[in-house]
């Protein structure tokens, strides 16, 4: 144990209200002796270990002899009125130095090296006192942990918890090690009589906040994912990750008002890390090791987790998780949002009931996935659905939905699944993502085979013409890209402020002309009006509605217009999902 003093601080400021009476920083010395030489010379056992580590001087034994401060290799025994004083850490005041205390940061209690490394072989991951976050200013507080902003503007999630001392990590350690050696199963509700029962046969006190903390780390662990179970439990964190080992390389979150964000939590070792994912992973039957050093997997409550170890990732273990909403926004919640207008909603609803082939395109993260959750709300709640995801995140409200997953050890790929899906006899088909020549082409031929009433698939792109571009460059002709009637555009970008926008900024249709293939834009982003504006009139879907609802032109207008306040009434009422497609079904 250490304690450390800021430039600013001078002794006689800093010790002024010493309970002891102490003059000199020589006095925190004390803390760094390994011998204790005090203690051995004390002839009336007048100097006793209040804590670890921690003497004190029991002023009714002392003869004021004078041997221990003789004794002190560092000068930290100070006379004050004809008799030794030291430093206790304010023993007396359940160890809370009042020097400290009242220094407003300025000294600062730190682990010594040696303690530091100890607590990093006991505990898998170490959250850590971040010293700015008494006086910083918080942007947000939830109940695992807040988000603050530094004095540099840096915004960083600190965790709830405190730090633990060294003895804090070795009865947790001790508390774990002997429940797994002695129990094979325990039940959440025995833990806390477990700990307590432990606690008391090795005669410990605990205060109840220190107590409550302890509890649920030791429950975390046991049957959460330790520290991480802290941030998947909220619904604005959107993903995890650890992109190395050691304090410099602390835990991240992707928050959803924040962007990335450090948390003061890290990892110390390999062998943490690699547990750590294989548990998340068990369900999948799916390990890392150092013969398979990457992982693919999905987490109990629905999480996408991917993992690498060395020698894949030469920067040390990583892992990512990806979260989804609980609850899957509905197509009014996307336009409270912002990220598409009712209008454009309106549009979308009859575009969905009028069969139309979706291609969705954005960057990483703009929320493509949940635009095609969305947009399902819109189809009926019996129709049957397949699925084809390599990792599942589809999340629909119908329950006839046939979900598909690639299988990697099997060499099962998205191609193969999207092939097979034409002997499954869907109504409607949505591939989770095309990436390769393979994966566009089955999509495009599960499309233009016409089997059910259409398809859906999420694509990445910035923007239609380079979408577009892309198709063409994994080998997919005008004519066919022709058959996708919608293209909806969903990007993701930061602002200077450090927010993030996610906004529908294009809703086109591609047509073929004698020309070639022209990209009729219908809705488009006005960024100096921060609104999604219609642009032009259909040139395929009039067709399509009259098919459908056999509605003219004038007709459409006016239905759109219906719709729009049928989705304004809707909205009012915030329904789930579920209750979504019931209130649109009417």
């Amino acid at each position: 144990m250490q304690f450390v003093f800021d430039e600013k601080m001078d002794a006689k400021n800093a010790l002024k209200n010493c309970p002891n009476s102490l003059s000199s920083f020589n006095a925190f010395k004390c803390l760094e002796c390994k011998t204790h030489d005090c203690f051995f010379v004390c002839p009336e056992k007048a100097i006793y270990e209040t804590a670890k580590n921690v003497f004190a001087i029991d002023n009714t034994l002392c003869t004021k002899c004078g041997d221990c401060v003789k004794a002190c290799p560092y000068d930290a025994i100070e006379i004050v009125d004809d008799s030794p004083r030291k430093c206790d850490l304010c023993s007396k005041n359940n160890f809370s130095p009042v020097c400290v205390n009242e220094s407003n940061g300025l000294i600062q209690i730190r682990k010594s090296i040696e303690e530091a490394k100890r607590i990093e072989e006991l505990i898998d991951a170490i959250v850590f006192e971040v010293k700015e976050a008494r006086n910083a200013r918080i942007l947000k507080q939830r109940k695992n942990y807040k988000i603050i902003e530094l004095s540099n503007r840096e915004k960083m999630l600190v965790l709830n918890f405190s730090e633990l001392s060294l003895e804090e990590a070795e009865i947790v350690s001790s508390f774990l090690e002997e429940l797994r050696r002695t129990t094979e199963k325990i039940e959440e509700k025995e833990i806390g009589q477990e700990f307590h029962e432990f606690l008391k046969k090795n005669f410990i006190e605990l205060e109840e906040k220190q107590f409550s903390e302890l509890l649920q780390l030791i429950k975390q662990s046991l049957n959460g994912f330790g520290i991480v179970s802290f941030l998947l439990d909220s619904q604005e964190i959107e993903e995890i990750a650890l992109i190395g080992l050691g304090k410099q390389k602390p835990l991240r979150v992707f928050e959803k008002d924040y962007g990335w964000v450090n948390v003061n939590a890290y990892f110390s070792k390999e062998n943490s890390a690699r547990q750590l994912v294989n548990k998340m992973a068990r369900t999948t039957g799916r390990r890392i090791t150092f013969q398979n050093p990457k992982l693919n997997a999905v987490l109990p409550a629905g999480e996408r987790l991917n993992a690498c170890l060395e020698p894949i990732s030469f920067s040390g273990p990583n892992f990512t998780i990806r979260k989804f909403r609980e609850q899957p926004f509905t197509p009014t919640e996307l336009a409270a949002n912002s990220t598409l207008s009712l209008e454009a909603c309106g549009f979308l609803w009859m575009a969905m009931q009028s069969d139309a082939n979706i291609l969705v395109a954005g960057n990483t993260g703009s929320g493509k996935t949940t635009l095609l959750n969305a947009l399902f709300a819109f189809v009926p709640k019996n129709e049957r659905i397949i699925i084809v995801e390599e990792t599942p995140e589809i999340n629909l409200p119908q329950e006839h939905a046939i979900k598909l997953s690639t299988v990697e050890n099997l060499e099962i790929g998205m191609h193969e699944l999207i092939t097979n899906t034409l002997r499954m006899r869907p109504d409607r088909v949505i591939v989770g993502e095309v990436r390769t020549k393979e994966e566009v082409k089955a999509f495009i031929d599960t499309m233009l085979a016409g089997q059910g009433k259409a398809s859906y698939a999420s694509f990445h792109a910035l923007n239609s013409k380079e979408c577009i571009t892309r198709l063409k460059n994994l080998g997919i002709t005008e004519l066919d890209i022709s058959a996708i009637d919608l293209i909806i555009v969903q990007k993701r970008w930061s602002k200077l402020n450090g927010s993030l926008e996610r906004k529908i900024i294009e809703i086109v249709e591609p047509v073929l002309e004698e020309k070639g293939l022209v990209l009729n834009p219908l809705f488009e982003f006005d960024f100096h009006k921060n609104k999604l504006l219609k642009k032009n009139d259909s040139k395929k879907f009039p067709e399509k509605f009259l098919q459908t609802f056999g509605l003219k032109q004038k007709s459409i207008e006016k239905e759109l217009r219906k719709r729009k306040k049928l989705l304004q009434a809707i909205s009012a009422k915030k329904p789930l999902l579920k209750e979504f497609v019931e209130l649109v079904g009417k």
